[in-house]
């Protein structure tokens, strides 16, 4: 994958998570803080010069996977978390 493929990509993925927070699916607090502060360190280091393609390639898809666990996790938890509710709120009926 090219660089520049990479780097959208990346950009699409923290523009995805953003939307799904906006819209409710996944509540995303302050997990995602971290992760969109390292993006643009990647991207500012490797635009210095200071990260080859091949670096920053690698770096970027490490983040990109940490992205898409950090949001999997939270989708994940959040459901539990309702269908604890929900069952709760069952049994007491």
């Amino acid at each position: 994958m090219k660089t520049s493929d990479i780097a959208t990509e990346l950009d699409r993925a923290f523009a995805a998570a953003k939307v799904n927070a906006l819209m409710g699916v996944v509540v995303m607090g302050d997990t995602v803080d971290p992760l969109h502060t390292i993006r643009k360190a990647l991207k500012a280091k490797h635009a210095a010069g200071e990260l080859t393609d091949e670096q920053f390639t690698k770096k970027a898809r490490e983040l990109l996977e940490m992205l898409g666990n950090a949001v999997v996790s939270l989708y994940i938890q959040q459901n539990m978390s309702r269908d604890r509710c929900v069952g709760t709120s069952d049994n007491d009926n």
